[in-house]
């Protein structure tokens, strides 16, 4: 097969134009015959020059290589400008620092995991326990049981009391002695308080009043001087 045959153009055909020119040179025709003359091809000739042969062969292969070749080349040239910029590699140095110290991090708290929650415990558990502090004990103090809703002197809507009281003595050997008494001691606590009014004990002054009363009641129980001072835990009226 042909050159020309291979793109469907017989090779006798191109001859075939030729007797065609020199018929329409006889026939008179000289313009037809001149322009199939000046579209004389040689048969043998190649024709991949006028754009006949297959898109794949030869400059198309090449046009595809050199694309590829081109786009190889810009890759190489960013990377090679990314790194010899200092600003890039500052950027780069520092991720692979935050990178490495997120890797350390990582292991220092899992190799601290459960191993180190047990070492901590077994620390804690040998150590000795804290020593529980007892209440302050105060031996010169005895602090009465409270007094409940005493009903005070008609003068006003507000007729009930409770009050708490503690007795400071004058030495804590009177302790025992005071305790021995206490019936005693609130029965005066009693009397005395349902003796005033809401309105004299609404005030401070009402309050000293009835706390001297007390001491000097309480104290006439002993031969001498045993209760120093009494003092209100709680003073609520109602």
């Amino acid at each position: 097969m042909g050159k020309h045959e291979k793109y469907g153009i017989p090779g006798t055909g191109i001859a075939n134009l030729w007797d065609t020119a020199d018929n329409q040179l006889i026939s008179g025709d000289p313009v037809a015959a001149k322009t199939l003359k000046d579209m004389k091809i040689d048969p043998d000739a190649d024709l991949s020059d006028d754009g006949l042969e297959t898109p794949l062969a030869g400059p198309g292969k090449n046009r595809i290589k050199e694309m590829t070749t081109g786009v190889s080349v810009r890759i190489k040239g960013i990377v090679k400008i990314f790194f010899s910029s200092k600003k890039a590699l500052m950027i780069t140095a520092a991720a692979i620092i935050l990178l490495i110290g997120g890797i350390a991090g990582a292991l220092f708290f899992l190799g601290n995991g459960p191993e180190s929650d047990r070492n901590t415990q077994e620390k804690e558990a040998a150590q000795p326990a804290a020593p529980v502090m007892a209440p302050a004990v105060f031996e010169d103090i005895v602090a009465l049981a409270p007094f409940e809703r005493l009903r005070l002197k008609e003068s006003s809507s507000m007729t009930l009391i409770s009050i708490n009281l503690s007795l400071e003595l004058t030495d804590s050997r009177y302790k025992q002695e005071v305790l021995a008494v206490e019936d005693k001691i609130r029965q005066i606590v009693t009397t005395q308080a349902e003796g005033m009014s809401w309105l004299e004990l609404r005030n401070p002054e009402g309050k000293i009043m009835l706390k001297y009363d007390l001491l000097k009641r309480i104290n006439s129980i002993f031969p001498e001087t045993v209760v120093r001072n009494i003092y209100y835990t709680n003073f609520l009226m109602q």
